[in-house]
This record gives structure tokens, C-alpha cells and sequence, in this order.
């Protein structure tokens, strides 16, 4: 996250007109702080919600991050987005087709690509977290956004809340983006 004061203040007009479009829900507090959009509470020029929202404790000046962890519930199609231990964002996915489900367990971000090349199914799955861990060859599974096939066509939005993919977790467009923005390689992800 960039200390530039005009970068901070397009990054708040993005983050909420692109909640506005998007409807999605926004959750201020991680850190237990007020939900003032305008409270900057360790005076580094950065609002508490701001800070928050990339993983930055409001209270501190320091430049660590808090601790993040993605969580994906099979029977939801929901993915939680958790900031300190708190729900930041929750965003629907289209998960594993029966006979190729997507596995259970704890994994982590092993590697970034903005926009990897499947070349077992032959498209691009724009912001790829590749997860990594137990039962997981490299490359075979992560969360990216809905795929686009050579020709341009896009996986549809309307697959969302639904099993259709052949293993990976598909995010709607804006949502993976955001997932993969502020998700550091090594970021936990639960899949249950």
C-alpha cells in the first residue's frame, strides 16, 4: 500500500463505488476500531477503514500486517475474507463439479500470476492464487476469476453460488481482484 495521500484518496472512492456497483457487504472494525469513515486513528494520513481493509492494524504506525485468512465453505459457495480475525468480505464462488472436487483441508497462497494459462483446459484464469499444501500438486488448484477462453468468451456470473468448476475456486469479477490484492503469498485458506 502505497503512503501517497492522493493514492489514499482514490483507493476510498474505488473501494466504495466499486461496493456500491458490486453490492457487496463491507465489514469496518478488524482491529476494534470505529466504523468513522473519516477516523484516522494513528494520524499516518490513512483512514482507519482504508488501513483496515488492507490488512494494516489503524492503532499502529507500523507497516506489519495483521493476520489474514481466506475460509471457503463447500455448501455455501461462499469464500470469507477474514482481516485480525475478523470478517472483512464475503464473496460468492463456484467450486469443484461432482468428480472433481475441490479438496478439503488447510492450505496456503504458494504463488500470484494476474492472469495464468491453464494449459491443461485451455484458458486464462485471471488473478491465480495457486494454493499449496498436503494432497495438492503444484499448479492444480487455486482461486482465480471467472475463466476467459482464447476467443474472449467468459465463464458467466451466473455460475456463482454453484459447483461448476473442474476443482479451482472461481471469484466474479472485482471480487478476485480484490482477493488477490491484498492476500500475501502464504495467506492461510481453509476449505471445508
Amino acid at each position: 500500500m502505497s503512503k501517497n495521500p492522493e493514492f489514499k484518496i482514490w483507493l476510498a472512492v474505488f473501494l466504495l463505488s466499486g461496493l456500491i456497483f458490486l453490492g457487496l457487504s463491507f465489514s469496518v472494525g478488524a482491529a476494534g476500531t470505529s466504523t468513522d469513515a473519516k477516523l484516522d486513528s494513528d494520524g499516518d494520513g490513512y483512514t482507519d477503514a482504508v488501513e483496515e481493509d488492507w490488512g494494516y492494524d489503524p492503532l499502529s504506525t507500523s507497516t506489519a500486517r495483521l493476520e489474514q485468512k481466506i475460509e471457503i465453505n463447500l455448501a455455501k459457495q461462499q469464500l470469507t475474507y477474514y482481516v485480525g480475525g475478523e470478517v472483512r468480505r464475503q464473496f460468492f464462488v463456484s467450486t469443484g463439479l461432482p468428480g472433481f472436487a475441490t479438496p478439503k483441508g488447510t492450505f496456503k497462497i504458494a504463488g500470484k500470476n494476474k492472469k495464468a494459462w491453464s494449459r491443461t483446459y485451455g484458458l486464462w484464469m485471471p488473478y491465480w492464487l495457486e494454493l499449496g499444501g498436503p494432497g495438492i500438486s503444484k499448479g492444480s488448484i487455486g482461486i482465480h476469476e471467472l475463466p476467459i477462453w482464447p476467443g474472449g468468451k467468459r465463464e458467466g456470473e451466473n455460475h456463482l453460488g454453484r459447483p461448476v468448476s473442474h476443482g479451482c475456486i472461481r471469484l466474479g469479477m472485482g471480487a478476485a481482484q480484490y482477493v488477490y490484492d491484498r492476500a500475501p503469498q502464504g495467506t492461510a485458506v481453509v476449505i471445508k
